[in-house]
């Protein structure tokens, strides 16, 4: 008990403890601090390493030179232990609940690891290198690095971003501000992403952090200006300039390493200090009341989970899809500063693609719900992605074109960069249903075996989940050194497999995924998977001896709850204020009732302006219906009553036959565990 005590004190002192007191969710500053500012500033690093680091692998300690196998064996087993470590990172988040939270704990025990992981990556030592480009073999450089790698992807990633994931859900019961913390932690991300792709491709050249021999300033050239090659063809480097130029960026990446740590440190502790699990203090009051307990819910153990995914053809599906949507975006992600470098020597072309390709996502984002609405999330990922392999081919132009290719055009960049932003923005539009709707399918999917199976599996499938969308970004890695680093020497060889990659990898994998999808059918039993769960809710509930109240019912009772709650927080935290400060708190009461009154009052004004709308609309709609219907022929009406009645009677059809497959799935399954 005295540990206990000790741990509680720790985590509830003065300098640890949460900064946010309210009850309520305040804009500022939980909102803008705790899921905003803070998350954006922790992010930032982890889209630079992701983007970057294995860029400051081949142009910096130069391991492509001297430990190619190392640049990709490294990223390749270490996926094994990017496995583990989400594993246990979520195993943790499952313990029993604390005052501080199951998550933020987490948050503050991250970025110690973080620091050591960064310190490893970046302060790894240049290995030795004579003038004609011949490096040392340096064990300490490999070892550095291997650990900095693992310390960051296996462990330190993990502890930060599913803590930091569970935030939002774990921040409120109250819908509303659970949606402002959504967005605000949404927005973070976003804004991250968007300063490694769009503004550190011009930093790095600017600051020279990447040198690189496909940079014409490091070769070696005759007195008429043109590149010297060998008998290959690879170009001659000027060794000796190259080197120096390493040794500086190496200079500059230990001096950026310590703003990286700084953000990350600074990002962390802004998300801890001005963050509050509402819902976790709940049921951490609730573990001493002997009367109070709720009614667990059973939980499928792991193996059961495991053996109720492997029966799932759905489930494989969605996993598939997963794999293969993380795998072509890293190859296109990590791609693309290679696919830079290869083209113009430098990372700027980067920082324009990621700033034009940003484009269509953002104006993808709005249109996408109504479309996947209407046409369903797995038809519209399927349209999707055999747009995005069809209108991928207009990057690869340049390939069937030698002048470019070889670069013997005087226009390479413009023409290069030009076909570049036309293939990329042709083809993010093809991702966009994947990048929006996939996660709401998944969903699905988890509902469906809730339905059959009785039980759901969240917690293997996102510890799965969560292990793809990590170590994704070290397979690429391995993928894309394994095939550059022998080539990178040869302009020719090296342009052509950047372009494939960068553009060619995404384009296959959104291939098999089209071609998966024609299989894709869960999204049709999504309202009898309601059904069959809802009936299991009454039965187990009439079997308690218990009153069944509708989802619905249920969900305005907990609503009402929320905010009777937080007004109570809300008169607490007033009357403590006019405590303080010599206020006479019956008269401030007052003056917040007549506010809540007033903004309860405009409220209901607006949402029976909102129904009257609502009703007109739907009056001038009848009516239009109505002058259409009287303007037709005896002969049309006839025609469009046995259409109508051949739709239904087809619909009625079609539900038939989806109900007795759902039954026989229900009674194959069920039997087969």
């Amino acid at each position: 008990m005295e540990k206990e005590e000790n741990k509680k004190s720790v985590w509830e002192s003065k300098i640890l403890s949460s900064k946010i007191k309210s009850g309520n969710v305040t804009l500022i500053p939980e909102a803008l601090f705790g899921y905003l500012g803070g998350p954006f500033f922790a992010l930032v690093p982890n889209a630079i390493i992701n983007a970057y680091l294995t860029q400051y692998w081949k142009n910096v300690l130069g391991l492509a030179d001297w430990a190619s196998a190392f640049t990709w064996l490294l990223p390749l087993l270490s996926a094994i232990l990017i496995v583990v470590g989400n594993l246990i990172v979520g195993r943790l988040m499952e313990g029993k609940p604390k005052k501080a939270g199951k998550a933020r704990p987490l948050l503050i025990l991250a970025f110690p690891i973080i620091v050591l992981a960064l310190i490893s990556l970046f302060l790894a030592p240049v290995p030795a290198r004579d003038a004609t480009g011949v490096y040392t073999f340096n064990i300490l450089t490999l070892i550095l690095v291997a650990i900095g790698y693992n310390l960051y992807y296996a462990i330190a990633w993990p502890m930060y971003y599913t803590s930091h994931s569970g935030m939002v859900n774990l921040s409120t019961r109250n819908s509303s501000q659970r949606s402002l913390l959504g967005t605000a932690q949404m927005g973070a991300q976003v804004a991250a992403a968007g300063v490694a792709s769009m503004i550190f491709g011009f930093f790095s050249d600017w600051l020279g952090l990447l040198p690189s021999e496909s940079n014409e300033k490091f070769w070696l050239k005759d007195i008429t200006g043109n590149p010297i090659k060998d008998a290959e063809g690879n170009v001659l480097v000027n060794y000796e300039l190259l080197n120096s130029a390493r040794q500086t960026a190496n200079t500059n990446w230990k001096i950026f390493m310590i703003v990286l740590i700084a953000l990350s440190v600074t990002g962390i502790l802004l998300e801890f200090l001005f963050t509050r699990e509402r819902v976790t203090e709940e049921q951490f009051a609730l573990m001493d009341k002997e009367d109070g307990t709720e009614v667990p819910v059973r939980k499928a153990t792991m193996k059961e989970q495991i053996k109720i995914c492997v029966h799932d053809k759905y489930w494989w599906f969605i996993i598939a899809f997963f794999f293969l949507y993380q795998l072509g975006g890293m190859l296109k992600n990590n791609g693309q500063m290679f696919y830079s470098e290869a083209w113009t020597g430098g990372q700027s072309l980067s920082s324009v693609i990621g700033i034009v390709g940003a484009i269509p996502t953002a104006v993808g984002m709005v249109l996408i719900t109504p479309l996947a609405n209407k046409f369903g999330k797995a038809n519209c990922i399927k349209i999707g992605a055999v747009l995005a392999f069809v209108l991928g081919f207009v990057g690869l132009i340049p390939l069937f074109m030698p002048q470019i290719l070889e670069g013997a055009s005087a226009d390479i960049i413009g023409l290069v960069t030009g076909t570049s932003l036309a293939g990329f923005i042709l083809k993010s539009i093809g991702t966009v249903p994947a990048m929006y709707v996939s996660v709401a399918l998944m969903s699905d999917v988890l509902d469906h075996q809730e339905a059959v199976y009785g039980v759901r599996t969240d917690g293997f499938t996102m510890s799965l989940y969560g292990s793809i969308m990590i170590a994704m970004s070290g397979i690429s890695q391995a993928i894309i050194l394994g095939i550059t680093n022998p080539i990178k020497n040869n302009p020719v060889a090296y342009r052509t497999a950047t372009t494939f990659i960068f553009f060619g990898g995404e384009m296959i994998c959104y291939l098999l995924i089209a071609i998966m999808f024609l299989f894709m059918k869960v999204e049709r039993f999504s309202n009898l998977d309601h059904e069959t769960i809802l009936a299991k809710q009454k039965a187990e509930t009439a079997a308690r001896g218990e009153e069944w109240i509708e989802p619905a019912e249920r969900e305005r009772i907990e609503q009402e709850k929320a905010k009777e709650d937080s007004r109570i927080a809300a008169l607490n935290e007033l009357q403590a204020k006019c405590a303080k400060k010599g206020l006479d708190f019956e008269a401030e009461k007052a003056l917040f009732e007549k506010n809540e009154a007033e903004k309860a009052a405009a409220d209901e004004a607006k949402r029976k302006q909102n129904e009257e709308k609502a009703a007109l609309k739907k009056q001038e709609k009848e009516e239009a219906a109505r002058k259409r219907l009287e303007a037709m022929t005896p002969e049309q009406r006839a025609a469009l009553e046995e259409k109508a009645k051949a739709k239904a009677e087809a619909k009625a059809k079609r539900d038939a036959a989806i109900r007795a497959e759902y039954e026989e799935i229900l009674a194959k399954h069920q039997q087969s565990l």
